[in-house]
């Protein structure tokens, strides 16, 4: 009975790891009618349009490594621009573009948070009985045995889990990303879409790049 209370408990903790879990989709796709007809890129350059240093590096890596695994050269601009993206720490239009048309990068991909909301819900308690007796009551029964004794009583009886009702804060993250063309500057296309309360920047950073390879493969876009 010990071992069943157990593997109760075991189970709905990991109800709830699997319920937090980042959940990411596509909100819109847009592409650009002037693209030419059969057009596509071979290298791209990689921008995590963010202050923090961490997170480019990670967000940049992500994306980067999705991309190489799809044919493609990338390269990440945390490793051609280093200091921070800060507003007041831009690189110059002309120094930026240098750069990518110096690594040869014939297409420039951009990503960046244009929105975040927050919504506090509350989630009410549970009590769940691990095991259930024939009866399917709860009240001591003149007929039900194990009641004779403690010792047959404490063989018997039934666990009871129960989690209490808090408050949480639910966080919705509005995210974009666009495919630009390094020679004409001009935009092929770009992507909405939503994170719902990412556990970690690495969870939401892999989950976010395979949402983009996912949507490039259902558009055909390149």
């Amino acid at each position: 009975m010990m071992k069943n209370a157990l593997l109760f408990v075991l189970l709905a903790s990991l109800a709830v790891v699997i319920s937090c879990a980042t959940s990411q989709t596509v909100t819109n796709f847009w592409k650009s009618p002037d693209t030419p007809q059969g057009k596509s890129y071979t290298s791209v350059f990689i921008m995590a349009i963010t202050p923090d240093l961490a997170t480019r590096n990670i967000v940049e890596s992500d994306l980067a490594a999705a991309a190489t695994s799809k044919g493609l050269k990338a390269t990440r601009s945390v490793d051609v621009f280093p200091s921070s993206f800060a507003k007041d720490n831009v690189p110059s239009k002309e120094e930026m573009l240098g750069k990518i048309r110096e690594l040869k990068c014939d297409a420039v991909f951009t990503v960046s948070l244009l929105d975040m909301k927050s919504e506090q819900r509350y989630v009410p308690g549970t009590t769940t009985y691990a095991t259930t007796t024939a009866y399917g009551g709860y009240a001591p029964y003149p007929y039900h045995g194990y009641y004779g004794s403690y010792y047959s009583y404490a063989s018997y009886s039934y666990p009871v889990v129960s989690t209490p009702g808090y408050y949480t804060t639910d966080k919705t993250y509005f995210i974009e990303g666009n495919l630009y063309d390094a020679e004409t500057e001009q935009i092929r296309w770009s992507m909405q879409s939503t994170a719902y309360n990412p556990s970690s920047l690495s969870s939401f950073s892999k989950g976010y790049a395979e949402l983009l390879i996912g949507e490039l493969e259902k558009q055909n876009a390149k």
